[in-house]
């Protein structure tokens, strides 16, 4: 039976202030386990956005250029199975020197 879960971002000490740089997969998107889904920048850096789990992409709650909120959802996915814990996703640096 499929369940819902809303993608957010793992918190992390100090929190960075993460804007929304781009989708790179559409609604409507079958994403695996480990895809980068989404860019984010902290003005420095940018940074992929991984999906914890393999679903249907159904829904972006964020949007090119707008901060991303620490607390708040960035997608919803739809996953098929028996529903479990999906941790938050760690940004993970383009390119890290």
């Amino acid at each position: 039976m499929p369940f819902v879960y809303e993608l957010t971002l793992a918190e992390q000490t100090p929190q960075p202030a993460y804007t929304f740089v781009q989708q790179l997969v559409p609604v409507g998107t079958l994403v695996g386990t480990g895809q980068n889904i989404a860019v984010l920048s902290d003005d420095a850096d940018e940074f992929h956005l991984r999906a914890p789990l393999q679903g249907l992409l159904v829904e972006w709650f964020a949007q090119s250029g707008e901060p991303i909120d620490p607390e708040a959802a960035v997608a919803r996915i739809v996953a098929e199975g028996t529903e479990q814990p999906v941790f938050a996703a760690t940004p993970v640096r383009i390119n890290p020197c």
